[in-house]
């Protein structure tokens, strides 16, 4: 009797162990959805988790549309754009209101200047209420570069009022507000975006400007719209508006090779550029290159005005 409960007890620990082996054997298939529908996941390890769920299992069509989607989003993260609109493309042929393949495929189409395919985008997350901060900072980006920014201004309030951590909606409605000469207001939203985000490079060269703009002919107090310069350069250096704030700046402290360098590197980014080449112009003028003088006359022939321009910003160009 001893011996045949001794049996039953061995059996039954036999299958405890079983199950709990059983229960603590991870399920890739489950591993990969948690992966993929997990906005903290490492762009690369989403894409592929995002890839397997799709591929192992039996997905229906919301399902698999947010699977796209989430793909997606990884590759727009890694800067693989034309995946990710491919599959963005892909989720909405699922699920024509994933709001996430909207707010993704809307953000491509902005970036890549394509405004009235964006802005349907946006339209359609207000209609359905969703998404609204990321898409009210669509419609205003998307006013804000046709110009109207009495309009970009309440969109980007609008923003604001649904998610007031948005730091790209305070940087935009700065900008709006900087575009009509409302210097103050401009600058308290770009210090806004900045506690909100520091390495916002657009941020720190509007704020550059607006401190430049404030400060007239004055250069005492160059040294807080400096470092905004260096910031914007440092945290996004393809960004013209930060090498022409820097330029001026250099200028402005009598640094000739520096600022020749940095309007080169602005003339490289956009060529033909009235500032650049007449920045270069001056420093190398200042700096004892004869050339300077072409590049000053070139400039010219691009904006007749640009010697009042930089006389404006306190730059001694003789």
């Amino acid at each position: 009797m001893r011996l045949r409960a001794l049996l039953v007890l061995v059996v039954v620990a036999a299958a405890l162990a079983a199950c709990d082996r059983l229960s603590t054997t991870p399920d890739p298939a489950a591993e990969n959805r948690r992966a993929c529908e997990n906005a903290q996941t490492e762009p690369a390890r989403r894409r592929d988790a995002c890839s397997a769920w799709m591929d192992a299992g039996d997905l229906d069509s919301a399902q698999r549309a947010a699977a796209h989607a989430h793909r997606g989003l990884a590759a727009q993260a890694a800067g693989d754009v034309s995946y990710a609109l491919r599959d963005f493309d892909a989720a909405l042929d699922l699920q024509a209101d994933n709001a996430e393949a909207l707010e993704g495929r809307g953000r491509i189409l902005l970036a890549s200047g394509q405004l009235d395919a964006a802005e349907p985008m946006a339209d359609q997350l207000i209609a359905m209420n969703q998404a609204l901060g990321a898409a009210n900072w669509i419609k205003g980006s998307v006013a804000l570069q046709r110009s109207d920014f009495a309009a970009a201004v309440e969109h980007f309030n609008a923003s604001i009022s649904a998610d007031g951590r948005n730091a790209m909606a305070y940087a935009g409605r700065a900008r709006a507000k900087q575009r009509q000469d409302d210097l103050a207001g401009a600058l308290a939203d770009y210090d806004a975006a900045l506690r909100i985000d520091g390495e916002l490079g657009e941020a720190h060269a509007g704020r550059c400007w607006v401190r430049l703009t404030q400060s007239g002919k004055d250069k005492d107090n160059d040294g807080p719209a400096r470092a905004d310069a260096e910031a914007a350069v440092r945290l996004e250096p393809d960004r013209l508006e930060a090498r022409l704030c820097l330029g001026i700046l250099q200028l402005r402290a009598r640094q000739w090779d520096e600022a020749r360098d940095t309007f080169d590197a602005a003339a490289r980014l956009s060529t033909g550029n009235p500032m650049a080449l007449f920045g270069r112009g001056v420093a190398r003028r200042r700096g004892g290159d004869g050339r300077g003088t072409h590049d000053m006359n070139q400039a010219r022939d691009f904006d007749r005005h640009i010697g009042e321009t930089f006389d404006d910003l306190g730059v001694a160009t003789f």
